[in-house]
């Protein structure tokens, strides 16, 4: 699995020490050493695809400027503005009007992306003389690509892809199936705020279920730690409800678990351990542990249903189309007439254990390689019961798990409830320690 989080530069705002009087923007004659440059290439890549911001207009303003300084790059020059600015306070603007292009790989133009803007606009920077200004605008396209940046040096953007929110979404898909008997784009809907939400409320199959739904999905309400949810969770569904619409396929069929191929054993974990773990705390390498792919829990269900006048043809087919809503879920190849293979992650399971010993992922050296999965900074959330294995009535610590901050990091999951209250909003959590 190679995960991407990539940035290209969009304004480098590299100044050097200068009088802090106001200045008109067009002002001459500074020397070398009292003046810095602003470049603005738009472009980044990600996924093998190019992106670019094209029609962007930014507007610096500061109590330093006689006026704003209006900036029109074009979209796609490596460098093709500079402009001079004192030491002092700014805040930097992009005008509406602007557009965000993809181009695949094997695509000659650009193509304009539905997308929108999803950090601070204005952004606050500091030109102290001493070091380049930092602030980023981030972008993200209702079809999964997130644009965000970071850096200590530029304003950024950069192209990431929804990979890690995948793991979520088929999580549901299974709890879904489990719930109802059924996986159907149609069972949820995505409210005016951008949220997927089930449309119904109780699960006839395992009432447990719903309760496991409604944390899943409590997941999109904390946008500080998951700030692109709305559009890799809420967004991506709704495309798919589009795509599923414009199919000929009316009847989604049943679906019934009949066999879990790879269930989380002493064994399993022995052999995750067999093919290694990285040591933590390491540095990122691009690539995922080979080990990661044991902890699918590989499961068929048996998929029923007439669907002869429907092109999906077979009943499997046919619960392939219905569940494309959910990225991840059904295992490509998985497909066999009757029935499909899932392979949800470990982390989401919500298996509990009679004592700590009878828990497998207990095992001395074992985490849960969750930073690894998809890209950067992985998976943050996994399944309640990983932070309480035994359940609510026996008392037993957290399972280890990765997060990234710069690079690999070991912990033990923590308690995240919305509401300390109410166990439908709680999750765990891999990452710093929580206040």
């Amino acid at each position: 699995m190679v995960r991407h989080l990539v940035g290209a530069v969009v304004l480098t705002l590299a100044m050097g020490a200068c009088s802090s009087t106001p200045i008109d923007s067009t002002e001459q004659g500074a020397t070398e050493s009292q003046v810095g440059s602003v470049n603005l290439p738009l472009t980044a890549q990600a996924g093998g695809a190019d992106f670019r911001l094209s029609a962007a207009v930014f507007t610096i303003t500061g109590p330093a400027l006689a006026k704003p300084l209006v900036v029109k790059p074009p979209a796609d020059a490596p460098a093709v503005y500079n402009q001079v600015l004192p030491v002092g306070s700014y805040s930097i603007q992009l005008a509406n009007g602007w557009v965000l292009e993809r181009r695949e790989p094997d695509a000659k133009a650009f193509a304009a992306v539905a997308a929108e803007l999803v950090t601070p606009n204005p952004v606050a920077f500091e030109v102290t003389g001493k070091a380049a200004a930092d602030a980023f605008f981030g972008f993200a396209t209702v079809s999964g690509d997130v644009a965000l940046g970071k850096g200590s040096v530029d304003i950024r953007i950069g192209v990431q892809d929804c990979s890690s929110y995948d793991t979520y979404l088929a999580a549901l898909g299974e709890l879904t199936a489990d719930c109802l008997g059924t996986v159907d784009p149609r069972l949820y809907e995505v409210t005016k705020d951008g949220l997927l939400t089930p449309t119904f409320d109780k699960c006839p199959l395992d009432a447990s279920r719903m309760t496991k739904i409604r944390q899943l999905l409590s997941l999109q309400h904390r946008s500080a730690r998951m700030p692109f949810a709305k559009q890799c969770v809420g967004g991506r569904f709704q495309v798919a409800q589009q795509a599923f619409a414009a199919t000929d396929t009316k009847v989604c069929p049943t679906w019934s678990r009949k066999q879990v191929i790879n269930p989380i054993t002493e064994s399993t974990i022995a052999n995750v351990m067999k093919l290694g773990l990285p040591d933590l705390p390491a540095d990122d390498t691009g690539t995922a542990p080979r080990a990661l792919e044991l902890l699918k829990v590989n499961s068929f269900y048996a998929v029923t249903g007439d669907v002869k006048n429907q092109k999906c043809a077979t009943p499997a087919g046919c619960a392939a189309v219905c569940a494309a809503a959910f990225p991840g879920f059904v295992s490509p190849n998985g497909q066999d007439g009757d029935r499909v293979l899932v392979d949800p992650t470990a982390w989401l399971i919500d298996t509990t254990y009679a004592s700590a010993t009878a828990d497998p992922y207990m095992r001395l050296g074992y985490y849960h390689p969750m930073s690894y999965y998809g890209a950067l900074p992985g998976a943050l959330f996994g399944d309640f019961s990983r932070y309480q294995p035994c359940g609510p009535n026996v008392k037993c610590d957290p399972e280890f798990c990765s997060y990234y901050a710069g690079g690999h990091i070991k912990t033990q999951l923590q308690k995240d409830c919305l509401d300390d209250a109410d166990v439908d909003t709680c999750v765990s959590y891999c990452g710093p320690k929580l206040p």
